[in-house]
């Protein structure tokens, strides 16, 4: 999904205020860092994610409960792998218009999951905010 994909989906969405952030390589298309992502992650709490249980079913993850809606190439999180969600969401930042987690809190996660796909998106993420984050 391109920026402007990952805008108007995030619109459709509608979930209100304050709740929810976006997360993973879609905070890094709305930085200018990739050109498009496959999806959008968004986690949520309180109204956003009562919201979210609205547009579908929760299946569980890893760890937490996440509603798909595919229409949108949107996934909402009820949590992200035991970060500390209220956390994340407070400490986001808007972009484009909208709620993103830091770049160092993605760069975090990107590390920590270990994934060969993410290898490329660390050494962006690393170029932009420096070395510091191993």
């Amino acid at each position: 999904m391109t920026r402007d994909q990952i805008v108007a989906a995030l619109e459709r969405l509608a979930l209100p205020e304050g709740d929810w952030a976006v997360h993973a390589s879609a905070v890094m298309v709305l930085h200018g860092l990739l050109d498009e992502a496959g999806d959008v992650d968004v986690i949520a709490r309180g109204a956003a994610w009562r919201r979210a249980l609205e547009l579908g079913e929760p299946v569980p993850g890893r760890i937490d409960l996440c509603v798909a809606v595919p229409e949108l190439g949107v996934e909402v999180w009820s949590g992200w792998l035991d970060e500390d969600l209220d956390a994340l969401i407070d400490g986001a930042e808007p972009v484009a218009g909208v709620p993103c987690v830091g770049l160092a809190d993605v760069l975090r996660f990107k590390l920590a999951s270990d994934r060969e796909k993410d290898r490329p998106h660390i050494r962006l993420l690393r170029a932009r905010l420096g070395d510091g984050l191993r």
